[in-house]
């Protein structure tokens, strides 16, 4: 099995900032519960945060059991008390590396970093009880779009034998510099690239965004760049996509979450 998820990390899904998104909670929460639900169960979890940045190659952590990481700061205490401690996945890191490794992708087996917010956030509603083992995966932005569909690929190949998930987190529009007391209107031109997005989506197929203006994407700024759904995209190269929440936030940042099949 091979199931594919974008979804948002934005803070405001881990505690009360006076800001909720009960439509993309409840999408998180029920496409969690037909994973779980159907046959065979759910191996692993490969997560792709634009949060966990590494530089030469991509970082594949194994830990037993994962580090959980609050990498933000100022928010209230109660935040910081939010456990979500999943078993790691070391055997599909091992897998996934050597299967990296035949194609001179580089990809390395680490024990440094851990589970960051860019991932335990949905995950905290996607898999509550933190039942599903997480193999948490970095973007490598020297290393291109291109490397990045690659491990999707690779990443599709290892599902031949295991049961996985793999799950891109971000925002495609992520403008928090607009939030401030003078806001500004978020640009038209951001909002045709979350458009690109969109119609990339609906029409299961990965053009549309790829070929979006670069002036859109600037204006949308989104999270990571376009890596994190590369790696969907090569792990789901044709594909039927459902957007199943489209909240946004501080008229600023959007938040998508769209669940991908094969076609």
């Amino acid at each position: 099995m091979l199931e594919g998820l974008y979804a948002p990390n934005t803070p405001t899904l881990i505690g009360d900032l006076g800001v909720r998104h009960p439509t993309t909670e409840q999408a998180l929460r029920q496409t969690g519960e037909d994973w779980l639900a159907g046959a065979g169960g759910v191996d692993a979890v490969i997560v792709i945060s634009p949060h966990f940045v590494t530089r030469g190659g991509f970082g594949l952590v194994a830990q037993a059991p994962l580090q959980q990481l609050y990498d933000f700061s100022g928010f209230p205490e109660e935040f910081y008390r939010v456990g979500y401690r999943p078993q790691g996945a070391a055997d599909v890191a091992v897998q996934l590396a050597a299967l990296c490794a035949a194609e001179k992708i580089p990809a390395e087996v680490t024990e440094q970093w851990g589970l960051d917010h860019g991932a335990w956030s949905p995950l905290l509603h996607v898999f509550p009880q933190a039942s599903v083992p997480v193999l948490p995966i970095s973007i490598c932005p020297e290393l291109g779009a291109g490397a990045h569909e690659s491990l999707g690929r690779m990443i599709r190949k290892l599902s031949r034998s295991r049961s996985l998930i793999v799950m891109a987190t971000g925002s495609i529009i992520h403008r928090l510099d607009l939030w401030a007391p003078d806001v500004r209107s978020l640009p038209d031109s951001a909002r045709s690239y979350l458009a690109a997005a969109r119609e990339s989506f609906g029409g299961g197929q990965w053009q549309s965004l790829w070929n979006a203006p670069d002036a859109w994407r600037r204006a949308a700024a989104p999270e990571g760049g376009d890596l994190p759904l590369r790696v969907l995209a090569g792990a789901f190269p044709s594909f039927q996509a459902q957007i199943l929440a489209e909240e946004e936030e501080f008229d600023a940042v959007s938040l998508t979450t769209v669940r991908f099949l094969d076609a």
